[in-house]
């Protein structure tokens, strides 16, 4: 096949959003022609676009090596790298260019972004500032600005810069961000009301992001009734998200009622404890490919003709909490399966007679913005080194270097045994329960201990968007906030939390 005719098929499918396979297509074409600049710069893009940093670094560096020296080569190159969190050579990259274009705003922007990344939100100021100075209608460094007027405190004047935002962007990604970091924003404020429409676009419409959902029924909107409904109601986002959001469920089998049925879409691995925890509600599992570059959910187990509408579960927060006394006191929805809690009970007093902590401290997705909302293992140390507990280790994943950087600091950290954490969370359930107290980030397995009534102590940033507003999580009430001074200071946040579990159990 011809590099010309290769080109054409990898164009069409990312004109119609198959951004992986346009980028396998790409790559046949540049093996035929290794010196194509063109299908190099298109492959860079794709790759940033599809969060392949590594490669997106690679083929920037390859079009600058031959002489690419274009603006959005240069911080495309640079953006790739603080993605990877290599800030530093992020910064000499758009320094280095600077210093020869001192009045290109784009280069100023991507100094401020590095800085937001890095968590130094008021260094960032300086840069957005001095980008929009050069260039008063770039619309991004705008966008960004805003975003870090809101991380330094500076909420309202955030606000009004998010809201002109908001809908300028023309192309569906950006246009879909600003509108997410809007609704965000009014959320944060204190604006349910507002913030949960706009909170809409989450759904990321006319984006290769966007999930369609392959269902034959008519999707409930606001305003329609429930009663007597015979309703599917599928998760969405992530499974953080799938749980979060489920916290509206009993109020949704209130109101279809004992004449109607919910039928619940979830995670496959949430199945088993979503239908112990809503035995009224026939729970399915729900599938999600890419066929066509098309994201595609589907509900292999759905009884046709079984629903007369559908929705997700985000579609109920304008009805259910537009107010923040509409959250439940008492708040605890996911039921574990009593033989396996006593099971891990009996296992962890076999260990000690100490209190249980089990702790958390990393999400399996990584990039430069989601990282700065973890703390570094290392920053543990002082909780981990107290007397009196027994911490347990809960992290998903792969924690061997970790565990291994424990033991050479001296620290015992219990195993719990044959148990998958990422994938077996049933179980995982029921060992939360046997803890005394959860020691976590916002993730799916805080989430799923939050939901079981277990005692939460959530590591996590100042005024999150998911505290709308308040001083305390409004979801859950038994989480307990530890907040860092900045982004940058999460040993402040552990130490408050040390002090709080000496105090909680009289060490």
């Amino acid at each position: 096949m011809s590099v010309e005719l290769l080109v054409a098929q990898a164009a069409e499918a990312e004109a119609n959003l198959d951004l992986p396979k346009a980028l396998n297509t790409y790559e046949e074409a540049l093996k035929l022609a290794p010196e194509a600049l063109d299908i190099a710069l298109r492959l860079a893009v794709l790759a940033f676009r599809l969060s392949m940093w590594p490669m997106a670094e690679k083929f920037y560096a390859h079009l600058i090596t031959h002489g690419i020296h274009d603006m959005p080569i240069i911080t495309g190159y640079a953006a790739s790298l603080r993605e990877q969190s290599k800030y530093d050579e992020a910064v000499d990259v758009l320094k280095t260019v600077l210093d020869q274009r001192p009045e290109e705003a784009t280069l100023w922007e991507g100094l401020g972004a590095v800085m937001v990344a890095k968590g130094d939100g008021g260094n960032s100021l300086i840069f957005f500032n001095e980008a929009l100075r050069l260039q008063p209608d770039n619309l991004h460094a705008r966008f960004n600005r805003a975003c870090a007027l809101i991380d330094q405190g500076e909420r309202a004047a955030g606000l009004k810069e998010l809201a002109a935002c908001a809908d300028a962007f023309d192309d569906p990604d950006n246009h879909a961000s600003a509108q997410i970091a809007y609704a965000q924003a009014l959320l944060m404020s204190g604006d349910l009301e507002n913030g949960w429409r706009t909170y809409d676009s989450r759904e990321r419409y006319g984006t290769a992001l966007q999930v369609h959902y392959s269902v034959t029924s008519r999707r409930w909107r606001e305003g329609q009734s429930l009663a007597e409904r015979n309703l599917l109601v599928s998760g969405e986002q992530g499974l953080g998200d799938e749980v979060l959001f489920a916290s509206i469920l009993p109020d949704l089998i209130r109101d279809i009622g004992p004449d109607g049925a919910l039928w619940l879409g979830v995670e496959p691995r949430l199945a088993t404890l979503f239908q112990r925890s809503f035995p009224n509600a026939r729970v399915i599992s729900h599938r999600t490919q890419t066929i066509d570059g098309i994201l595609q959910r589907s509900f292999p187990e759905l009884e046709n003709g079984a629903t007369d509408g559908w929705a997700v579960m985000g579609d109920f927060l304008p009805l259910y909490r537009k107010h923040i006394s509409d959250f439940p006191a008492e708040n605890i929805y996911l039921k574990p399966d009593p033989a396996r809690v006593r099971y891990w009970r009996d296992q962890m007093a076999a260990v000690s007679d100490k209190p249980k902590i089990g702790i958390l401290w990393k999400s399996l997705k990584s990039g430069a913005q989601r990282d700065r909302y973890f703390s570094a293992f290392e920053d543990w140390l002082d909780i981990l080194k107290l007397d009196g507990l027994t911490f347990v280790n809960l992290q998903y994943g792969d924690s061997d270097a970790e565990m291994a950087w424990a033991a050479t600091n001296g620290l015992t950290i219990h195993q719990p045994g044959a148990i998958d954490l990422k994938d077996d969370l049933d179980d995982l359930a029921a060992l939360c329960a046997s803890m005394d107290v959860i020691l976590a980030p916002s993730n799916a397995t805080s989430n799923i201990s939050a939901a079981c009534g277990v005692p939460t102590w959530l590591l996590s940033p100042a005024c999150g968007w998911l505290q709308l507003g308040q001083d305390h999580y409004p979801w859950y009430p038994n989480v307990r906030l530890f907040s860092p001074s900045s982004l940058t200071d999460w040993k402040s946040a552990l130490d408050h939390m040390r002090d709080a579990l000496i105090d909680q159990f009289q060490l």
